[in-house]
């Protein structure tokens, strides 16, 4: 049996099948980009294995963390279903060993009326993608630089658990929009706070 249907427990066997049979397998390594901005959309991507990191871009190339996709979930910018293609606007990249399924837009445009389940599917995915959105907004708006890396840092863990990330300072500034000094500040802070432990380019998640 496919463990993996545990990931779509609202899906029927029929959809499934057909989602299964229909879609490409995408291998992807930590650090691999798995969308780039300006690239044309034809398929949606549904995580199912590993994480994904979504950030905007400038036209500069600077990027600014959003949220994470973790398995069972679909990236809301692939989920326009009208259009045979359209253009991304945003970069998504894998943060460890990832597995995507990729099943062609012009294959579920009428998926919607024919299954529920998918338009459930479809709507839950929405809804997680504006909470995310809503919750980096409260954070830009709300709250203060160490507010907001925190958030950035828990985002990382896994189902809760500590975790090191192989990660430069100058990294985590790029997509905070701020300075290494900025960032390497509040690390330290947070490492005195017994929050952290700091390694070379590596960062030990304790809190």
């Amino acid at each position: 049996m496919d463990d993996r249907k545990s990931l779509f427990p609202g899906f029927n066997q029929d959809l499934y099948n057909l989602m299964t049979r229909i879609s490409t397998r995408s291998f992807h390594e930590a650090g691999d980009r798995v969308l780039s901005t300006g690239q044309f959309i034809r398929s949606v991507a549904i995580v199912t294995k590993g994480k994904i990191k979504i950030c905007r871009e400038d036209l500069d190339g600077n990027e600014f963390f959003l949220y994470h996709l973790i398995p069972g979930q679909a990236c809301a910018y692939t989920l326009y279903f009208e259009a045979p293609s359209f253009v991304c606007n945003i970069m998504a990249k894998a943060i460890e060993e990832t597995e995507m399924w990729l099943i062609p837009l012009t294959a579920i445009q009428k998926w919607m009326t024919k299954y529920p389940c998918w338009n459930d599917f479809v709507i839950k995915n929405f809804h997680n993608h504006i909470h995310q959105l809503t919750k980096v907004m409260d954070l830009i708006i709300f709250k203060g630089m160490d507010e907001r890396l925190n958030y950035y840092l828990q985002a990382h863990k896994k189902n809760g658990q500590p975790v090191r990330l192989q990660i430069s300072h100058q990294e985590i500034a790029n997509e905070m929009s701020t300075s290494r000094e900025v960032i390497s500040r509040l690390l330290k802070k947070m490492e005195q706070q017994g929050k952290v432990i700091l390694h070379r380019n590596q960062i030990e998640l304790i809190a």
